[in-house]
């Protein structure tokens, strides 16, 4: 009796698998008959994909370099997130973005976050300390990530020195392209500053 309810519920099961049911997997990874749409981030039937493209406003052409970097506006000594969402197409080496800690505080922990799709080209996420032009920070697996598996998030939580230039590097990391033909993502950034410990 048993194994012919298991029988009848099997029977009931669809093996189709709805367009736009799932995010794409790493590497653009898809249920079969079904392509990674570079718009959504999801898996969508084979004619209905289109190619990846970076959303209006979310590539800020010119920051490849610190001394061209985005200005984060002034943090306080306890600032709540600034957030910004990113895009690197193909080709583009780092994205970067500068801000300073006031002078007033007595100590200071900057807290930042990279959040981006596991289906395209990892990204990295570097602290540099500008006036001495060299990399004081890199990103970890965020502690406190919420653990979805269609995204990655690294983060970097460090005690810095008040009254200082910083810079956040976001670069990518050549891992998971497909081959070459998806060396691109989108990303969130967030970075706020706090009281150590």
């Amino acid at each position: 009796m048993r194994a012919a309810l298991v029988l009848v519920a099997l029977a009931a099961c669809s093996p189709d698998i709805a367009s736009g049911s799932y995010l794409c997997g790493a590497e653009e990874a898809c249920p079969p008959g079904e392509a990674c749409d570079g718009v959504t981030d999801s898996c969508v039937l084979t004619t209905g994909a289109m190619p990846f493209e970076c959303a209006m406003g979310t590539e800020f052409p010119g920051d490849d370099t610190s001394m061209t970097a985005q200005q984060v506006p002034m943090l306080a000594c306890v600032s709540p997130p600034y957030h910004r969402s990113e895009c690197m197409p193909v080709g583009d080496s780092a994205d970067w973005f500068a801000f300073a800690t006031p002078s007033t505080c007595s100590m200071v922990e900057v807290q930042a976050r990279i959040a981006f799709p596991v289906a395209y080209e990892g990204l990295a996420l570097e602290l540099w300390d500008l006036a001495a032009n060299s990399p004081i920070g890199t990103d970890v697996p965020c502690a406190d990530s919420v653990g979805d598996p269609a995204h990655v998030e690294r983060c970097i939580k460090l005690t810095i020195p008040p009254g200082g230039s910083y810079g956040l590097l976001v670069k990518p990391t050549g891992q998971g392209t497909c081959g070459g033909s998806c060396s691109y993502n989108r990303y969130d950034l967030t970075v706020q500053l706090a009281t150590p410990g």
